[in-house]
Parts: structure tokens; C-alpha cells; sequence
């Protein structure tokens, strides 16, 4: 302040051309402004005339903070001797000012940290003396934001000390026609010691003094102090009344005694209960007291002979001695606080919230005439506040107080317990218990100036702190130095406290000194943890078992040191050192994992890194660097992209207007990365190099590049990246990313196998080329553009089917995106589509898949053409509804000789050391545990709902085990994509059974989905015989249906099946029919091929083909085929050269024209009606 006032007076003082009257507005206004303003504080001064004159203007001083201009002074004056700071004063005639405008106070600055330094304490000095003629405020304009309402007020005041008199006078008024003044009229003559006092201070009824005191009814206030006489015998009267009603009274006095002491009293009496809420009446009643009487000598002895004060509530007596040196020499003081009827009592506390208390006491004894024993105790019972209650609390202690060389001494035992502890706040509760205890031993002695306390400590239920402590004096900023201990057996009841699952146990031991004034600290700090648990699974890894903390630290003008910070846990170790300070900074850190599996199984290898930051946050540099070996996350790609070592540097530099990246590298044996920065610019020159992309895409070996220019913004950045590789990648994308929006252009080509890790199960190929742009909010919303596929292969493994020559084209624009396209599928047919489906919700039109005579094979299943037209309801990368009628042509079902014969079936074969990717093509193709067994209702893909008819009216051809029959019927699909629920029947048109060349023909047959893909199959022929009817029964899952034999009248199998295929018993046949019989059994089981009439039906071409032996021993053949979809022609050749023609017509669903021609010129037509019930 003196190195600021000094130039400035003697710039004042010392008449020169270099500082011209007319240099005033430039130089001076700004030294002012520079000097008086400061961080959240600007002044600014207009108009500032006559600096080196005794009369200074000013024609507007506005002060403003970060929030705007707070204060306005208009037309301000300063009439004033600049000779007088010669001589160390400030002689100021005048002070005035035509308006002064508070608009609201000020906003005090936050700092987001505090400074590095420490601030030294010291009592404020003034460099030199002030005597102040007049100050006057023609307007004072105060906005409502000051004191709840808006105010206009005018402002005088004088001070005048001359010949030994003195006189003060002052007047503070509103002139905005409300009643509200301060007058005060004082006056002091050393000549004959008077003294003349009087202070009036009234505001009318509902006055800013009522409001901001919340006074019940916002009563008019009216206080008076009068007082006349010497400051021997000097006697005033004080009045404080309230709506005209006198509340409190009673004089206050002074008068010299007979040794030269000044003696005092005080008696106030009246009923205060008026100026409180009623809720205070239980404890203030219908009168308050207060009687003080006491002298104080010359020595400075003072006395208090008698102090009370007198409530309905509360009861105040005692008295007290302390000698001049300041030592007591006696104290008698006794408080109680209780309801006549012992209820609570609600105490008329300052601040937010209620107190109430049943009964509080207070004892303090000491008298040195006896001995040096002080003793003293305090209690509270049913204490209770909004967030807090207290059942029992105390306090006791006892000491000596006394001289001992070198200075008074005081010292004591403290003990304190408190039960029945409740907070509202849960979290702190928890932390604390119900119950809590304490000691303490404590020591002042005077000339050290230091409060000593060699003993403290405070128990929880399984906490406790204990230690010692030592408080320096103020003119040493109070600092207070010790050793203090913390144990807890059990950190998890300070969890809900720091906002995490804490458990573990732990001890922290702090020693050092530090000063709350001044903030200047020098510390160590040792902590230990034992099964420290944070709700962290990586954490709590690391500290799974001892866990330390070692810190040492230091605060003072200069700055503040970090000497050393050092943390192990489990295999962590971090270490950091350095010093910072507001003239510059000088941090180090280092952090060494040797084996991150330590964190997550999944992860791997080992990591060491560095950091320091140098200069100041405006002007500094942040570098970074580390080191890792063989990193693992447990991603198959990345971890091989990390394979090896791995280096990252990075520079930032700090500035005032923020950060900006000046360089970063990172150097792997498959990856290296590389950003540079430009002078005098935030642009970053990018590389980037994948040594091999076939390290992540299988196939495509070779390099990938990158290249272009990164600048970040406040919040976001610009770009303009370029990707060169293998497998045609050749990408840029360019534009800006600002928040949650964007303005981006992506073009380029690649192929489709690069998406197939986010395709599966599907696998791509093809070429892709892109020309797409992001305007808007980041969503797909906002994404524009075409995509195309050109001779495009997609492969469905789990399904057994594939698609080649596939084009694609997808014009993307508000959502939507409009896809044609059309393939060929590997085994025939074709798939199309056509239409504008939605990306996200709402939903837009629907595309209609087509799907024209898709060939779909099965070589141990199936053999079937599909055709129809599907719709896609809904947004494609959310829940859409996939729907449409198929049809399937003719269809081929086998029933398998022996079960499925594919890989995935083979459940005992177990796979040993099999690797990731091998595992994945596995899952693909449907092989193992993973792959796609009999029951399987789903798949990969979207979790689209599904609604798909497939209609198959006939041409449904069911053969295997002897079994030839067409079926026809309906599936419906439903469920998802990803459980599949199908539900329907395929029922049988005509079939036969053939066991030995004996022909069964069907009398049931059918395959029924029901929640399974996997179709239950029931089929049933009979042969009836003069004795026996016999019957063959083929039920179950298709791919393990099982065989029954019954019959009439009820025979064992063996028997039935001798009736079946020989019309006679077991017991009648020969050996050559008992070996037919055991073939019979074997075709039926599964096991016995194909047969010759199936190669032959397969040779032709036919859709059925079978061979006959009549009883009497005559042969026949019949062939039949679907020359059209719904006409049917079968020929029929005996052994005598007879034909006959057969011919059948379908309608409609249950409406057959059947007709017939033979050789010998029988003929026949009709019309059959069936239906199901």
C-alpha cells in the first residue's frame, strides 16, 4: 500500500510540464484504475478533474464485478490539503457526492483453486492518519437486491476535533417518503471532561429494520440513547420501544471510585417477547432482565461483582475477577435452562431451523484465596434440532489455574460423552454412531503464547482418533501443530459418507502444523488400508490386500512443496514430487502396473507412465509419456493391436485461453500414431499406421494409413482425415464436430468384409462405396447420403445359405433410407427389394423384399423353392416387424436314416487349445456347443418381430424309411429373429409306406410346428387281414421320430409286423421272410438306405415312383408327376401291359377334379370335397 501511496503523493505534490493539468484525464485515470482494480473488481473513472489542485472531481466512479456494475457515484468531490501528507496525514474538507447507486452487493470471486501460496497474517496498518471535515451523499439510490426493497436516502455527516473539543454529528434519512433516520449528535470537551451522547434511530411500521429482523407484525422501531455528564459520573438512558410500546429500559452509568477505579453498571428491564415469535414465550415470558455491576482499576483489575440475567426460562448468576496481568483470580458462574413443567423449551437462537432443549446446565467455580482449583461441567438433556437430536450430552472438567515462573498458567482434564446421537443426515449418521466419548488434557502457560494439548482423543463405536496438539498465538496466525492418530475396524460405515461401497480397515496418522489465517501447512500424512474396498472391481483387485499412502508437504509464502507422495497396492506403485507457486510450477509423477491382470482378469501385461507439468496454467507445458508390454484387455483385435511394446508420449501446452496438443506419438509393433502441432496455430498434423490389417480383418494382409489435419475447438473439432488400405479402403472424412452436433463428409470405397465383425453371423464381401454427410444433431437422424454394394457375397452359415452378384444401394436422408437392391442366390433364385425403410423411430414406409424361387437345400433335411414378398415395418436398427406370405414349391423333407450326420451333432468330440477366431468360425457354421442344434428358435441378427405366412398347399414330399407321402398346409412364423416361434401343420394329401415290396398305404401323416423349428412328424398305416389288423406308428421329432407296431386283436411288435408285411405269424414264416423282416425293422429304424426305387424315382425325375406285389403274386409300377402346380398325373403299368391314367386337378384348398383313362377303356371323373375336422 505505502509503495503504491508514496509516488503517488509526491506525482501530486511536485509541479512539473511533465504532468500538465491536461495529462490528468490520461495518466492519472489510468494509474487509478489499473491500481484499484483487480481479479472480479473493475473500476472504472470518468471525468476526472482538478488531480493537482486541492479540489478534485469526479464526474462518474463505477466499480463492477463479474456480473456487472454494482455501484455508481456521481458528481463526486474531494476537497482536501496536499501539504498535509508531508507530515503523515490525510486533511480531508470534503468528501461528497451527488448520487451514490448501489444497485446490489457485490458478487465475491470464487477461485477454482486456491493459490499455491500462503497468505501471512498480520493486523491491518494505516500508513498514515485521516481527519474527515465534512461527507455528504446528496442521493443515496440503494436497489432493492440491497435490503429487499428499493431505497432513496440522503446522507451528512461531519467530524470536527479543534482546541482539545471534539464533536461528531451525522444524519442518515430516506427521502423516498417512507419515515426511516439515524441522527447521532456527540460531543467531548477535554477541558471539563463532558461528554454528550445522543443517538436516535426510528423507522416506521413495516421498515426494512422489522422485515430483516422478521419482527412479528413488522412492528415501527423507536431506539433512544441520552447521556450527559463526565466520564466520571456519567449516567444515559436506554429505550427500545415498538409500535409506541416501551420494550425494554433502564439506565446505563459510570462512575469513578474512591481508589481510582471506574465503576459500571447496567440495569435493562421490559418485556422482549413481543419483538420475538410467540413460539419464544415459554422461554422469555413476560419479562427479561439483565443487572451488570463491576469496576475496573487503573491496573487493569477488573470485577464483575454481579452479573444476572432472568428469563421465565432461563437463570444467569455470578461473578468474576481477573487480575491486570489477565490471570483469574475468581469466577462463580451458574446457568440453568428449563421449563417450569419440564418440557422442551424452544431457544431463541439466531439462523435457520428450531433448537429446543428439555433442561441445560452450566457450572464454572474458581477462587484463588482458596486454592489454584478450577472445576467446571456442563449438561444437556433432550436436545433436538431439524437435523439433529441428542439425548444426553456432558461435559467435565477440573485444572489449576495459577502464577508459575515465567508467566500465569492454566491447565485441565476435559471429559465429554454424548448417547443418543440421531442425525437427519443418513450418510453422516452412519459414519458417526449412536454414541460418542472424549478426552482431553490441555495446558496454556503465558509468554509462550501456545495452547498445549498433550492428550486428545475421541471414541466411536469401532473408530477412534487420538494424538496431541499444540495452538500458537495470533500474531503467529494460530498455527496449530500435533500428531494426530485415526483407526477404524470397520470403513464401511464412512461409505454412504464418501458415496461408495466402502469396506476394509484402516489407520491414518497425521503430523505436522498447519495455520487456519494464514493457510500455511507443512504436513506428513501416512495412511494404511487392509482389505480396502471402494465398489471399484479394479480398485478393490489392487487393494485386496495392504494398501499405503505416504505424503509430505509444504505451505508457506513461497509456495506449496510436494516432498514426496507415494502409493503400493497390490502391484501399483505411483510416486509424485514437485513444487507449485504462482510464478511457476514443477510436478513429477510416475505409475507402474507390472501386470494389469491385477486390475481385471482379462487384461494383461505390464504399464509404466510418466507426467510433469512445468510454468504456470496460463503459460506451461504438461508432457506425458508410457510404456507397456504384451498390453491384453481381453479383446481379441485390440489385444493384437497392442502385442508387443507399446509407447505413448504427448506434450499439451497451457495457455490462458486453454490447452492445446503440441505433439503426441504413440510407437507399437502393429500400431504407430503420430500428431504434431503448428506454430502459432491449434492445427495438428495426424499420421497414423496399422502395420497389418489382417491382424484384425482375415484375408487382408497389408498396411493402413492415415493422414490429415485435427484442430480442436472449445468444444469439439475440425478435421480433414484421410484412410489408405488393403481391402480397397481409400476413406476421407472431413468437416467439424461441435458438442452434440456435427458438419461431416465421409466418402470412400472398402470392402463389405470389414463390417463383418459387426455383421455376425452374417459374413459380407463386395465393394462398398460411400458418399455420405452428417449435418446435424449426432444421430441418424441427421445422416445423408448413398451407399452402394457392388458384387456383393453374403453368406449365412448357420442357415446353410448364401447370396452372390448381390447389388445394393441405400439412399439415407431424415431417418430413412431407401434401399434397392438384388442378388442371386448360390443355389438358385433371386431376392430383391425396393423401399424407403426407417433408421431410427418413427418408422417410415416399408421396403418390400422379394423373393423369387429361392433354391434352399439341405442335403440330409430339405430341398424346397421359396417365393413371396416380404415387409419391414419399423426403424432397421431398432425393433422392426418383418412380415409377408411365402410360398414354397415343390419340397423335398428327408427323414434321416440315422439322425443329422452334420458336425454339430457330434457333442462328444471336444475341441482342445481351440483359439478365438477358431472358436467364432465354429459358432458360424453351427458347430459344437455354440452351434445351432435340433430345437434352435433363433439366430443372430436384429431383434426384429416376426409375422410370416408360408403357404405349401402340396408338393410337400416326405420321404425316408420306407416312407413316400405328399403333404400340404400353412406355418405361420412369430416370435423375434432371435426366438424364432413357428406355429402349423403340413397334413398328408396321398403317401404309402413300403416295407419289403409290401405297400402300406397311409391312413395319417402329418408335420406340426408348434414353438420348435424342429417338426414333430406323426404318420400312420395299417394293413388289415382276415385274422389281424396291424398297424405301424412313426412319431417324434423329425430328426429322431421313434417306431411303434400295434394291433388288433393286441400282439406283441414282432408279431404285429409278421402280420404286417407277410399276413401270417411269426411261427409261419421261413427263414428267408424272418431275414426280411429283420431288414423291415432296420429300414424302419433308420438303418437301412436309401433303397434301389429311390435312386430310380431320383434318376427320372419323377415326384413318385413305387413298385407293387399283388397276393397272388402279380407286379405293377406307377410313376407320378406335377406337370403344373396344381395338376397332378400318375401312370400306372401292370405285368400284363394294362395302363391307366390318372389325372387330378386342385381347385381350390379341399376342392379335387380327378379322372382317369385305361388301356382296356375303362374311364372315370369326379369331384371330391375334404375337409378337416
Amino acid at each position: 500500500m505505502r509503495a503504491a501511496v508514496l509516488p503517488l503523493c509526491l506525482a501530486l505534490l511536485l509541479p512539473g510540464p511533465a504532468l500538465a493539468q491536461e495529462d490528468d484525464r490520461g495518466y492519472l485515470t489510468a494509474f487509478l484504475e489499473d491500481n484499484l482494480s483487480g481479479a472480479g473488481r473493475k473500476i472504472t473513472i470518468t471525468g476526472f478533474e482538478g488531480a493537482l489542485s486541492s479540489r478534485a472531481t469526479i464526474d462518474k466512479l463505477e466499480i463492477a464485478d463479474d456480473a456487472g456494475v454494482w455501484v455508481t457515484l456521481d458528481g463526486v468531490v474531494l476537497d482536501w490539503s496536499r501539504s498535509s501528507l508531508l507530515s503523515g496525514q490525510v486533511v480531508v474538507n470534503e468528501l461528497s457526492a451527488e448520487t451514490i447507486a448501489l444497485e446490489r452487493l457485490p458478487v465475491m470471486p470464487q477461485d477454482a483453486m486456491p493459490s499455491p501460496e500462503a497468505t501471512p497474517f498480520a493486523l491491518p496498518e494505516l500508513p498514515v492518519s485521516v481527519e474527515i471535515g465534512k461527507v455528504q451523499a446528496v442521493k443515496i439510490v440503494l436497489g432493492a437486491p440491497v435490503l429487499g426493497e428499493a431505497v432513496v436516502g440522503q446522507l451528512e455527516a461531519s467530524l470536527s476535533l479543534s482546541g482539545g473539543d471534539g464533536k461528531a454529528a451525522l444524519v442518515l434519512g430516506r427521502t423516498d417518503g417512507r419515515v426511516s433516520q439515524i441522527v447521532l449528535d456527540a460531543s467531548y470537551s477535554n477541558a471539563s471532561g463532558e461528554l454528550v451522547l445522543h443517538l436516535t434511530a426510528q423507522e416506521e411500521a413495516d421498515g426494512i429494520a422489522a422485515r430483516l429482523l422478521d419482527l412479528p407484525g413488522r412492528p415501527s422501531v423507536d431506539l433512544t440513547i441520552k447521556g450527559t455528564g463526565t466520564l466520571a459520573d456519567f449516567a444515559a438512558d436506554v429505550r427500545l420501544a415498538s409500535d409506541g410500546e416501551e420494550r425494554l429500559a433502564g439506565p446505563v452509568t459510570l462512575t469513578l471510585g474512591p481508589a481510582g477505579q471506574t465503576q459500571f453498571s447496567a440495569r435493562l428491564a421490559g418485556d422482549l417477547a413481543p419483538l420475538f415469535l410467540p413460539d419464544y414465550a415459554d422461554f422469555l415470558g413476560d419479562r427479561v432482565a439483565l443487572d451488570v455491576a463491576g469496576s475496573r482499576w487503573p491496573s487493569g483489575r477488573v470485577m464483575l461483582d454481579r452479573l444476572a440475567m432472568q428469563t421465565r426460562a432461563l437463570q444467569l448468576s455470578g461473578s468474576a475477577s481477573v487480575a491486570g496481568d489477565g490471570l483469574p483470580e475468581a469466577f462463580d458462574l451458574k446457568a440453568l435452562i428449563a421449563a417450569e413443567d419440564g418440557r422442551p423449551v424452544l431457544l431463541p437462537l439466531a439462523g435457520e431451523g428450531r433448537t429446543w432443549l428439555r433442561r441445560g446446565e452450566i457450572a464454572l467455580a474458581f477462587d484463588a484465596a482458596k486454592d489454584s482449583g478450577w472445576t467446571g461441567s456442563a449438561s444437556l438433556l433432550g436436545l433436538e434440532t431439524d437435523r439433529l437430536r441428542l439425548g444426553n450430552a456432558g461435559i467435565k472438567g477440573s485444572g489449576r489455574i495459577g502464577r508459575v515462573a515465567g508467566g500465569n498458567s492454566l491447565g485441565g482434564t476435559l471429559d465429554f460423552t454424548a448417547t443418543g446421537l440421531a442425525l437427519a443426515d443418513e450418510a453422516m449418521q452412519k459414519a458417526l454412531g449412536p454414541a460418542l466419548s472424549g478426552h482431553a488434557v490441555l495446558s496454556f502457560r503465558q509468554g509462550k503464547g501456545a495452547l498445549s494439548i498433550p492428550q486428545l482423543e475421541l471414541t466411536g463405536e469401532d473408530y477412534r482418533a487420538e494424538g496431541r496438539l499444540q495452538v500458537e498465538g495470533l500474531e503467529s496466525g494460530l498455527m496449530t501443530g500435533g500428531t494426530i492418530t485415526l483407526t477404524a475396524d470397520d470403513l464401511s460405515r464412512f461409505g454412504d459418507l464418501a458415496g461408495m461401497d466402502l469396506g476394509g480397515s484402516g489407520r491414518v496418522v497425521l503430523d505436522g502444523q498447519a495455520s487456519r489465517l494464514s493457510g500455511a501447512f507443512d504436513v506428513v500424512i501416512e495412511a494404511v488400508t487392509r482389505g480396502l474396498r471402494t465398489g471399484i472391481a479394479q480398485a478393490d483387485r489392487l487393494t485386496a490386500g495392504e494398501t499405503r499412502l505416504a505424503l509430505s508437504a509444504m505451505r508457506d509464502e513461497t509456495g506449496t512443496t510436494l516432498r514426496s507422495l507415494d502409493l503400493t497396492a497390490g502391484g501399483l506403485a505411483v510416486t509424485a514430487g514437485g513444487r507449485l507457486s504462482s510464478k511457476g510450477n514443477d510436478l513429477k509423477g510416475q505409475v507402474t502396473l507390472a501386470d494389469l491382470s491385477a486390475l481385471d482378469p482379462q487384461w494383461g501385461g505390464g504399464l509404466t507412465a510418466e507426467a510433469s507439468f512445468t510454468g504456470t496454467p496460463g503459460n506451461g507445458q504438461l508432457s506425458l509419456s508410457g510404456q507397456g508390454r504384451n498390453l491384453r484387455i481381453g479383446q481379441a483385435d485390440v489385444d493384437r493391436l497392442l502385442a508387443g511394446q507399446t509407447a505413448v508420449n504427448a506434450t499439451v501446452a497451457t495457455r490462458e485461453d486453454g490447452f492445446f496438443l503440441t505433439s503426441a506419438t504413440l510407437d507399437g509393433a502393429n500400431l504407430q500414431a503420430e500428431a504434431k502441432g503448428t506454430a502459432g496455430s491449434d492445427e495438428l498434423q495426424v499420421t497414423g499406421r496399422l502395420r497389418d490389417l489382417s491382424l484384425l480383418v482375415a484375408g487382408y494382409p497389408g498396411p493402413v494409413s492415415l493422414s490429415g489435419r485435427l484442430t480442436p475447438t472449445d468444444n469439439g473439432a475440425t478435421m480433414d482425415l484421410r484412410l489408405m488400405g488393403p481391402a480397397s479402403i481409400d476413406a476421407r472424412v472431413a468437416g467439424r464436430i461441435s458438442g452434440t452436433a456435427a458438419d461431416l463428409t465421409l466418402q470412400g470405397t472398402a470392402d463389405a468384409a470389414l463390417a463383418n465383425a459387426a455383421a455376425d453371423p452374417l459374413t459380407l464381401a463386395g465393394g462398398l462405396r460411400m458418399d455420405l454427410a452428417l449435418r446435424g444433431p449426432l444421430a441418424l437422424s441427421s445422416l445423408s447420403g448413398r451407399v452402394t454394394l457392388s458384387g456383393g457375397r453374403v453368406a449365412y452359415p448357420l442357415a446353410g445359405f448364401s447370396l452372390q452378384r448381390t447389388e445394393v444401394m441405400a439412399d439415407l436422408s431424415g431417418g430413412q433410407a431407401r434401399i434397392a437392391g438384388t442378388a442371386e442366390m448360390t443355389a438358385g433364385g433371386r431376392p430383391r427389394s425396393d423401399g424407403p425403410p426407417g433408421l431410427t423411430p418413427p418408422p417410415g414406409s416399408s421396403p418390400d423384399p422379394e423373393l423369387q424361387a429361392l433354391h434352399l437345400r439341405d442335403a440330409e433335411l430339405y430341398d424346397t423353392t421359396v417365393s413371396g414378398r416380404l415387409r419391414i415395418d419399423g426403424p432397421l436398427l431398432g425393433r422392426a416387424l418383418l412380415s409377408g406370405q411365402l410360398r414354397l414349391g415343390e419340397t423335398e423333407l428327408i427323414v434321416p436314416s440315422t439322425g443329422f450326420a452334420s458336425a454339430a451333432d457330434l457333442e462328444a468330440i471336444r475341441h482342445v487349445n481351440d483359439t478365438a477366431a477358431v472358436r467364432t468360425t465354429r459358432a458360424r457354421a453351427g458347430v459344437g456347443a455354440g452351434g445351432a442344434g435340433g430345437g434352435q428358435t433363433g439366430g443372430g441378427g436384429p431383434d426384429w418381430a416376426l409375422d410370416v405366412a408360408i403357404d405349401a398347399p402340396n408338393r410337400i414330399f416326405l420321404r425316408g424309411r420306407g416312407l413316400d407321402a405328399e403333404l400340404g398346409g400353412s406355418v405361420r412364423l412369430g416370435g423375434t429373429l432371435r426366438a424364432i416361434s413357428p406355429s402349423g401343420a403340413i397334413e398328408l394329401i396321398r403317401g404309402r409306406l413300403d416295407l419289403l415290396g409290401k405297400r402300406l398305404d397311409l391312413t395319417e401323416a402329418s408335420l406340426v410346428l408348434e414353438g420348435d423349428l424342429v417338426p414333430y412328424l406323426t404318420v400312420v398305416a395299417s394293413n388289415v387281414t382276415e385274422d389281424v389288423t396291424s398297424m405301424v406308428v412313426i412319431e417324434g421329432p423329425v430328426n429322431a421320430p421313434e417306431v411303434t407296431f400295434s394291433s388288433t386283436p393286441e400282439l406283441p411288435q414282432e408279431e404285429v409286423l409278421a402280420w404286417l408285411l407277410f399276413g401270417r405269424g411269426l411261427e409261419s414264416i421261413s427263414p428267408l421272410q424272418a431275414a426280411q423282416l429283420a431288414n423291415a425293422v432296420a429300414t424302419l429304424a433308420g438303418r437301412g438306405g436309401e433303397g434301389v426305387i429311390a435312386k430310380l424315382r431320383k434318376g427320372f425325375g419323377f415326384d413318385d415312383l413305387d413298385v407293387q406285389t399283388a397276393e397272388d403274386g402279380t407286379a405293377s409300377v406307377s410313376a407320378g408327376k406335377y406337370i403344373s402346380r396344381n395338376v397332378y398325373t400318375r401312370i400306372e403299368v401292370d405285368q400284363d401291359g394294362k395302363s391307366q391314367i390318372n389325372l387330378n386337378l386342385d381347385l381350390k384348398k379341399g376342392v379335387t377334379v380327378k379322372g382317369r383313362v385305361g388301356s382296356d377303356g375303362d374311364s372315370g371323373i369326379g369331384i371330391f370335397l375334404e375337409r378337416d375336422y
